[in-house]
C-alpha cells in the first residue's frame, strides 16, 4: 500500500498543524501519481515552504541549482528538423531554465509545480460555480508557468499513451463543455459518498480524455478535483493511492473512439476510497 509522507516521516510533521500535514500529503500523491519518488529532504523543503521558511522562487532556484551540478546526457543533435514543444534535436519539451537533459528537467519540474500545487492547496478553493475551462487552464497556467511559456493554452499537437489516442485536437473545447456541464449537474454539498465518488470519476476521465495541456494534465486534474470537494462534506485524500492503480483505472476509462464518450466505472471504486469525511482543518 502507498505510504503518506506524514506516515513515512512522521517527526517531520510533528511541529505542524493538521491543515499543513494534508497539504503537503496531497501534493506528494498527486506529484508521485507523475513518477516521483521525493526523499526526505524534498519534503521537509514543502514543510518549509508552507511555514513561509522557504519562498517558491528560491525553492525552485535550489532545484535548478542542484541538477545542474550534474552532468546533461541529452545531446542536441543540430540537423534534426524542429518539432513543436521539442528543444531542437531532442526529445526533450522547451523550457524556461534551457535544461537539455530530461531527467534534470523531469526533476525540476517535479521541484516547481510541487511549490505552486502546495501553495494552491493553502489558498482555498473558489466557488465550484467558477470551476469552469477558463479557471483549468488558470489552473494550469499557475502550476506550470514556473517551467514552460505555454502553460495554460491547449495543446497543437495530437498526443496518445500506449496507443491510447486521447480527444483530437479539434475536439478539446467540447469535451472541456463536458466537464462544466458535468460539474454543473452536481449539487456538491449535497452528495453522498456514492454520488461523489460517481461525480469525480465523470468529470475526471473526461478532463484526462480531453488531455487539454502538452503536458500538466494529470496535475491540473487532481487540484481541479481537490477544489470540488471543498464544497461537500468530504476531502480527497489520494496519499494512499498507488500509482500503477491510478494509471490502470484511468486508461481502462479511455472511449473506443478518440471521440466517443469515456467511462467513469474504472475510477469510481478509487475515487470512493480516496474520500474522507471532511472535519474542519485547524490552521
Amino acid at each position: 500500500m502507498t505510504e503518506p509522507a506524514s506516515e513515512r516521516w512522521p517527526d517531520l510533521f510533528a511541529p505542524h498543524p493538521t491543515a499543513v500535514v494534508h497539504a503537503v500529503d496531497q501534493v506528494v500523491a498527486a506529484e508521485r501519481l507523475e513518477g516521483w519518488a521525493p526523499d526526505r529532504a524534498d519534503v521537509a523543503a514543502l514543510l518549509a515552504l508552507a511555514c513561509g521558511d522557504l519562498t517558491p522562487d528560491d525553492h525552485i532556484r535550489n532545484a535548478v541549482t542542484r541538477v545542474s551540478s550534474r552532468p546533461a546526457r541529452s545531446r542536441r543533435q543540430w540537423w534534426v528538423r524542429p518539432r513543436p514543444y521539442l528543444i531542437r534535436g531532442t526529445s526533450v519539451l522547451r523550457n524556461r531554465f534551457d535544461l537539455v537533459d530530461a531527467d534534470q528537467l523531469r526533476d525540476v519540474e517535479f521541484a516547481a509545480t510541487a511549490s505552486r500545487l502546495l501553495g494552491l492547496h493553502l489558498g482555498g478553493s473558489p466557488p465550484v460555480r467558477c470551476l469552469d475551462a477558463d479557471h483549468i487552464r488558470d489552473l494550469h497556467r499557475q502550476v506550470f508557468g514556473d517551467v514552460f511559456g505555454w502553460a495554460g493554452q491547449h495543446r497543437i499537437v495530437e498526443l496518445s499513451k500506449n496507443g491510447d489516442g486521447f480527444a483530437p485536437v479539434a475536439a478539446i473545447d467540447r469535451y472541456l463543455r463536458e466537464v462544466e456541464i458535468a460539474i454543473a449537474t452536481v449539487d456538491w454539498p449535497r452528495a453522498d459518498r456514492g454520488r461523489l465518488a460517481y461525480a469525480l470519476a465523470a468529470v475526471y476521465v473526461t478532463y484526462n480524455h480531453a488531455h487539454p495541456f502538452r503536458e500538466g494534465n494529470g496535475r491540473t486534474g487532481t487540484l481541479l478535483l481537490h477544489q470540488l470537494c471543498a464544497a461537500t462534506a468530504f476531502r480527497l485524500d489520494l496519499s494512499r493511492i498507488g500509482r500503477a492503480e491510478w494509471v490502470a483505472a484511468s486508461r481502462d476509462s479511455a472511449p473506443f473512439r478518440r471521440v466517443g464518450a469515456p467511462s467513469p466505472r474504472p475510477l469510481i471504486p478509487v475515487m470512493a476510497r480516496a474520500l474522507r469525511p471532511d472535519v474542519p482543518l485547524p490552521r
